[in-house]
């Protein structure tokens, strides 16, 4: 049985699909922390909004996370997911994430997402990457 944040963390991946950022604002803290390892970290409601529009801007055929494996303790959820994309040149493409999210007073405050961003360039250079992809649920 999934705990309430659980609930809300798979809900708001499922959501992702939509490719509506704004749909996801109400899952977010006015203050929350949204950092993708690598990047600059996006502070606040409206700065992680920006964010996933850009994201979904960049990848406009597709955009979608498949749920691997969930688990939650207390106000810490993690997810493995397989974040799916399309590039320009029409592949869909399968990226390894593990994804933490933290749940204060029912609403996402923080969300680190991490990966391998060497695999990036191995899916824009051709080369197979396919044993680094786990099979979603």
């Amino acid at each position: 049985m999934m705990s309430t944040n659980t609930t809300l963390v798979s809900e708001f991946c499922d959501l992702m699909v939509k490719r509506d950022a704004e749909v996801l604002r109400r899952f977010f803290t006015a203050d929350a922390v949204y950092h993708n390892v690598g990047m600059p970290p996006a502070v606040g409601v409206d700065a992680i909004v920006e964010n996933l529009a850009q994201q979904m801007t960049a990848f406009p055929d597709s955009y979608e996370y498949r749920m691997v494996n969930l688990a939650g303790d207390g106000d810490v959820v993690l997810t493995e997911r397989v974040d799916m994309i399309r590039t320009p040149d029409g592949i869909k493409h399968g990226v390894p994430v593990m994804g933490t999210f933290v749940i204060t007073g029912g609403k996402i405050s923080r969300w680190t997402d991490y990966f391998d961003t060497a695999l990036l360039v191995k899916m824009n250079t051709g080369e197979d990457y396919s044993a680094l992809v786990p099979q979603s649920s």
